[in-house]
């Protein structure tokens, strides 16, 4: 038995699949793809199926992945061509690898944060959101897995992010905690930015770029 990992990005109006559909999507694609992949045993049998660290709703990203087991060898290069005539528009298989980490070695997200210029030029812009990200304490909601909510300081977290050049406003390159120990999503950020800064998070636009363990390493 052998894990493969597909690589893909997701972008444009594919951000808006939720995860649930996703797997509907892929579990399509792999069966008119004719790949070979394993089934679980049992009355209901279903593909095996696995996305390392699944994308919020609304975002983008270059770096996802999903596994699937089989027990037949396997042809990459002609199950990258049959999953992309396969999938929908704005997902596209860029590699096909054996697994190598497991996707609970996933400790940090790198991302991209476009903010669209407003008034001023970008760099105004960047130290507002600059003088923002730099204070101490920065309390914001956030969910706990049980549905309810908890005060949470966002603060300790941002240190890791830099500016990038981009014409039309601010580029935000940040590094977020992600995994199953403790998870960020960016759209904490554009939702304090917005109570403090007036920024309107429908301005801004999120890429997850990297997935990273815990001592940083890329995901792989």
């Amino acid at each position: 038995m052998q894990t493969i990992r597909v690589w893909f990005t997701k972008h444009d109006e594919a951000c808006y699949i939720s995860h649930l559909d996703l797997q509907r999507v892929v579990q399509r694609a792999l069966k008119l793809a004719g790949v070979p992949v394993w089934y679980s045993q049992g009355f209901n049998p279903h593909i095996y199926l696995t996305f390392a660290l699944p994308l919020p709703l609304g975002q983008q990203s270059i770096t996802e992945s999903f596994d699937f087991k089989t027990e037949q060898p396997v042809d990459g290069e002609a199950i990258y061509w049959q999953l992309n005539r396969a999938l929908p528009h704005g997902i596209d298989v860029y590699d096909i690898t054996p697994a190598v980490m497991g996707p609970g070695e996933i400790a940090w997200a790198r991302y991209l944060i476009r903010f669209d210029a407003q008034e001023g030029d970008a760099g105004p812009l960047e130290q507002r959101i600059d003088a923002f990200l730099s204070q101490k304490e920065i309390p914001v909601e956030k969910r706990t897995k049980r549905g309810g909510q908890k005060q949470f300081d966002l603060a300790p977290y941002l240190s890791r992010r830099q500016w990038l050049p981009f014409a039309q406003g601010a580029c935000l390159d940040i590094t977020l905690p992600a995994g199953s120990v403790l998870n960020i999503n960016p759209d904490l950020l554009l939702t304090a930015l917005e109570a403090a800064a007036g920024i309107d998070p429908l301005d801004a636009s999120i890429c997850r770029t990297q997935l990273l363990t815990a001592d940083f390493r890329e995901f792989e």
